[in-house]
């Protein structure tokens, strides 16, 4: 197999639209140097995976840029392994994660993508993300 067709990608992806609020880091606000307000973008996932989301949006940002990003994905939590995990039925609360963005692009005129990287994600979340995805990957499988 040559390196063309090799898969370089560590976490197996699935394209997937769940809504995502995006705001972006303001370290300044945090530290309570500024009184600056962030706001917060709604966009939507085009792709998932426990490294990182391909996002959706109106608003493009820098490479580099820490975003805060709150996640819809229904159940999420029944993925932890856990000892509750299996019988979760409620709706799971957003899954709020910073992340990097490492590549943007302008599509059109009015969407943009921003390929961004997980960041200060847990083992416990980053796997359940890793089974969601395989579960969804499975459930998508042409048969």
């Amino acid at each position: 197999m040559d390196n063309k067709t090799q898969e370089r990608r560590k976490f197996k992806r699935v394209d997937n639209k769940f809504s995502v609020f995006v705001q972006e880091v303001d370290l300044y606000k945090q530290l309570k140097i500024s009184n600056s307000s962030s706001s917060v973008f709604n966009g939507k996932t085009l792709n998932i995976s426990a490294n990182g989301v391909l996002i959706e949006s109106n608003n493009s940002f820098p490479e580099k840029t820490l975003l805060n990003l709150s996640l819809e994905m229904p159940q999420w939590e029944k993925y932890k392994k856990s000892f509750f995990s299996g019988t979760i039925t409620l709706p799971s609360p957003p899954f709020n994660v910073t992340a990097e963005v490492i590549r943007f692009k302008n599509r059109f005129q009015s969407k943009k993508t921003s390929a961004v990287k997980f960041r200060a994600l847990d083992t416990i979340r980053a796997n359940a993300i890793d089974a969601m995805v395989k579960d969804y990957a499975q459930e998508y499988e042409p048969k």
